[in-house]
């Protein structure tokens, strides 16, 4: 019981965030390639129009990417590149080489750990740590879901895992911040199981912006 109602309480974090914009700073980082930082600005509505735009260090676009819940977008500015495939599930691996879909990374730029429904919480402690740990399961009794939460009872990591209980990525929280009564991460990393990373700083947060629906769909580079 304690567990569940951890686990709806957790789903229910920041409800009423469903819009912001903000900007700060995105590190993309490989095995096989060096990190690379960019200056970001992240505009997003749930629960799948999602925009990222990826600043050069020395001015200038990099890159786009984003998701009009229709589309996946991703424009390449420096070569001209521009790509647009169906949204299907809005997995986002072809285009930053972690398995997250646009509506799992929403929910963690609002403030909230992506939990599946059908699978079912028991929870467990690290007395040495002060942390407690929250299990989801699936009807086979497979561990699909594993969330650290502090002494706060926020939480801080999660690694979600496959069918076979395999780790599929991993999440890191960084601090907290205060926004229109919203508690939202400072710093989120993202890392899959070859060493892919995606760090996210949040600055400048706007709870429940507005704009234009239009700002989802990015027009191909000029000529």
């Amino acid at each position: 019981m304690a567990a569940e109602q951890m686990v709806a309480g957790l789903r229910q974090a920041n409800a009423k965030l469903t819009r912001f914009k903000c900007v700060g700073k995105m590190t993309l980082s490989g095995l096989k390639r060096p990190a690379q930082s960019f200056r970001a600005a992240m505009a997003g509505q749930l629960a799948d129009r999602l925009r990222i735009d990826m600043f050069a260090p020395f001015g200038g676009s990099a890159g786009t990417v984003s998701s009009d819940g229709k589309h996946l977008f991703l424009v390449m500015h420096a070569s001209r590149e521009y790509y647009k495939k169906r949204f299907g599930s809005g997995n986002l691996r072809s285009m930053i080489q972690i398995n997250i879909t646009v509506g799992d990374l929403l929910e963690l730029l609002v403030g909230r750990i992506p939990m599946d429904e059908k699978f079912s919480a028991r929870l467990t402690s690290d007395e040495n740590q002060a942390q407690t740990r929250l299990v989801l399961v699936d009807q086979w009794g497979r561990t699909r879901q594993c969330v650290t939460l502090d002494d706060t009872m926020h939480p801080v990591a999660s690694v979600w895992f496959d069918s076979h209980q395999k780790p599929v990525y991993f999440l890191m929280i960084t601090g907290t911040q205060t926004v229109d009564g919203f508690v939202l991460p400072k710093r989120i990393d993202l890392s899959g199981t070859s060493g892919e990373r995606v760090s996210v700083t949040l600055d400048r947060y706007e709870a429940n912006a507005r704009f234009d629906e239009n700002l989802f769909i990015p027009a191909p580079p000029s000529s």
